[in-house]
């Protein structure tokens, strides 16, 4: 099994001044002379049980609020959300047997929302997990029949006509979360009248039915695609890669106390290399009880934000406030972290940090914001 290492985001300042430093004063070899952060973002806060969207642009590193209202509408906290690239998808009940799913593009910034569940008449039933792939949104979810019996589903609904196609594709196991890779949905359950492990069903995007089933375990927390298109299933203690093609697994074993602990991340952001990042629960290496993270899949190897290796006492108690890590993201064009917070004066304050990553890791800037942030956007 492979194994991965933790590293400190303050180690690698120390390595990198180390190295850095020429005879002449110039830049190394290896260094790229440091580009401007320019940039416009949608962050999504919670405000008061509501989601709200705030522009922001930033100008060599300077963060301002853009006066421009966000399109972005006003809404209560959803039962469920995916996202994806610069698409946010939301779930909300509306009934015991109605719902809606809203797709909003921040790059157009427009939205669209569609009712589901019309089609059912009276009912009782939970949604469990939605995602979106392009004109296709897909939602998991358990139709209640009686007390005792249960049927379990997920729905396809093509919105690339005017009226949306529905197709539903009937589990047999209890559904859990939903990824899409190569074409098929896997869909992450429980099989709960016989061995009680997690099973991944695999269900044709085209044909709209079950390709293929394992049992894989106890105790699974998540699954996700990784940029491969395969499928990440994680566990507190490992995680498992399944091919999308051949659904072959393969594990990679963390060890005792180097869990990069991600499976409570309320989102997971890639960059194009396959790094993760991610907010993490860090057990002793912070006094903060949730810091940013960034897992390298290639590597097996984390680097962790702990904000005392790069920000003073002074600031992270007086000027900034940080209570803990609510939202991680990376603008990749400008090489800079995007870190929400929530604050310790009060339930509705936050701030946002930006931060340029290892292997010189520096704080640049932050600004304060009404509400806590749970996502943010690049337009």
């Amino acid at each position: 099994m492979k194994t991965y290492n933790l590293f400190y985001a303050s180690m690698a300042l120390l390595v990198l001044i180390g190295c850095s430093k020429t005879d002449s004063g110039t830049l190394g070899e290896n260094q790229e002379e440091e580009k401007s952060v320019q940039a416009d973002y949608t962050l999504i806060v919670n405000s008061k049980g509501s989601l709200t969207g705030t522009l922001f642009s930033v100008d060599d590193e300077a963060l301002t609020i853009n006066p421009e209202k966000s399109k972005f509408a006003s809404m209560s906290l959803p039962d469920l959300s995916f996202e994806e690239n610069s698409v946010l998808t939301t779930y909300h009940k509306k009934s015991n047997c109605s719902g809606e799913l809203t797709i909003h593009d921040f790059n157009e910034d427009s939205s669209e929302a569609y009712g589901v569940f019309s089609d059912l008449g009276a009912c009782n039933l939970t949604a469990k997990s939605i995602l979106r792939k392009g004109n296709k949104l897909y939602i998991a979810y358990e139709l209640h029949i009686s007390p005792t019996v249960d049927e379990f589903y997920v729905r396809m609904l093509d919105i690339s006509t005017s009226e949306p196609i529905v197709v539903d594709v009937e589990m047999d196991k209890r559904p859990i979360e939903l990824a899409y890779a190569n074409n098929r949905i896997f869909v992450l359950g429980i099989d709960e009248d016989v061995t009680d492990e997690n099973t991944i069903s695999v269900i044709d995007a085209n044909a709209n039915a079950i390709v293929h089933s394992k049992l894989v375990g106890f105790d699974v927390r998540r699954i996700f695609t990784n940029p491969e298109n395969n499928v990440i299933i994680s566990y507190d203690e490992l995680h498992s890669t399944m091919n999308s093609v051949t659904m072959a697994i393969s594990y990679t074993n963390y060890g005792v106390g180097k869990e990069p602990n991600f499976t409570q991340s309320s989102s997971l952001h890639f960059d194009t290399i396959g790094k993760m990042y991610y907010e993490m629960t860090p057990t002793t290496y912070s006094v903060f009880p949730v810091i940013p993270a960034i897992y390298d899949f290639g590597k097996n190897l984390t680097v962790l934000y702990a904000y005392e290796n790069f920000m003073t006492e002074a600031q992270l108690n007086f000027e900034f406030e940080v209570e803990k890590t609510t939202m991680v993201s990376y603008d990749e064009e400008n090489n800079v972290l995007l870190i929400g917070y929530k604050k310790t004066s009060g339930e509705n304050k936050g701030g946002l940090l930006l931060i340029k990553p290892a292997p010189e890791p520096k704080f640049l800037n932050s600004i304060d914001v009404a509400g806590v942030p749970t996502s943010i956007f690049i337009n």
